[in-house]
């Protein structure tokens, strides 16, 4: 009787709900990455958040990192900004963030009973002057992050849903 409660609760998973849940909270991040516009990039330098590569030209295949400054720890950035080996700039975020989330793709079920998979666009807000946009979190497939696919989050039902981690495959 108890299991057929809980899966009834359970059943009323949406993409309303999943979005809900991502936005109404700070989600803990550890050891993700972010994608930097080239003018969030040059604004950062500016602002001194984090150093400018030295002789580094952009060049194909060429890769270069941009030294995070104190300032930039303040903001939850946690490694160097890396250039070069990816379409945009990127970089290292650990913490508590508020999130926006873009689009949800996708939605199936968990590895584990009272599980779902959600797979999102979603980014980080930052405040500061140059993030008037949030920066989109980076997915990752086959190992490896990249800028191409969306994070997929595993949401937990546990008397109500709530996101359990991102799941990096």
């Amino acid at each position: 009787m108890i299991v057929a409660f809980l899966t009834g609760c359970g059943g009323d998973f949406n993409y309303g709900k999943a979005r809900n849940i991502i936005e109404s909270n700070p989600v803990r991040l550890d050891a993700e990455y972010v994608i930097l516009t080239t003018a969030q990039y040059e604004c950062g330098i500016q602002e001194d958040l984090w150093d400018r590569p030295t002789q580094y030209q952009a060049l194909p295949g060429q890769t270069a990192t941009a030294r995070v400054t104190s300032k930039g720890n303040a903001l939850k950035f946690s490694d160097d900004v890396i250039l070069g080996d990816r379409r945009f700039p990127y970089v290292q975020i650990r913490g508590d963030f508020s999130l926006a989330v873009n689009d949800i793709s996708n939605d199936k079920a968990g590895p584990e009973e009272f599980t779902r998979l959600v797979e999102t666009k979603v980014a980080a807000i930052i405040t500061h002057s140059c993030f008037q946009t949030p920066l989109p979190i980076m997915g990752v497939r086959k190992g490896q992050f990249t800028q191409d696919y969306a994070p997929i989050f595993l949401f937990r039902y546990n008397n109500g849903w709530s996101i359990d981690k991102i799941v990096h495959n």
